[in-house]
């Protein structure tokens, strides 16, 4: 008679996945990922503005993805970038004129809002961002 309930259990947990109906919908996951996204990213360096969008995407502890010039609309492609905790990092390398550089920036998120470092080519600054 003991091996009735331990059976039972058994049959239900066998069972329950025939139980979900085909066509029903999945639970929709809270978005956990503060990283993922368009940012619009603003700031200077040294006096030079720096306004940028950047489109992140996640991947463990990587970013990658890909920020456009708000002036030229010109794609860079994210060659580094890493996130612990509530911080980020990230760089692109641009052309200047017949220079090439590579800003790299430091930021902390909070929330949907984001403010950090930028340093280029031995100059630094400051941005803030906003989640797009």
């Amino acid at each position: 008679m003991k091996r009735l309930p331990t059976l039972l259990a058994l049959a239900a947990v066998l069972c329950a996945p025939v139980l979900v109906h085909a066509d029903a919908p999945l639970p929709i996951q809270a978005d956990t990922d503060g990283v993922t996204g368009a940012w619009n990213i603003t700031g200077q360096v040294e006096g030079f503005p720096v306004t940028v969008r950047c489109d992140f995407q996640r991947h463990g502890d990587a970013v990658g993805g890909v920020c456009h010039d708000d002036g030229t609309g010109a794609a860079h492609m994210i060659s580094s970038g890493s996130v612990r905790g509530d911080k980020i990092t990230w760089s692109y390398k641009r052309r200047f004129l017949l220079a090439m550089f590579e800003p790299q920036y430091h930021g902390q998120i909070v929330g949907e809002s984001m403010k950090g470092d930028i340093s280029v080519a031995g100059h630094s600054g400051a941005f803030t961002a906003d989640r797009d």
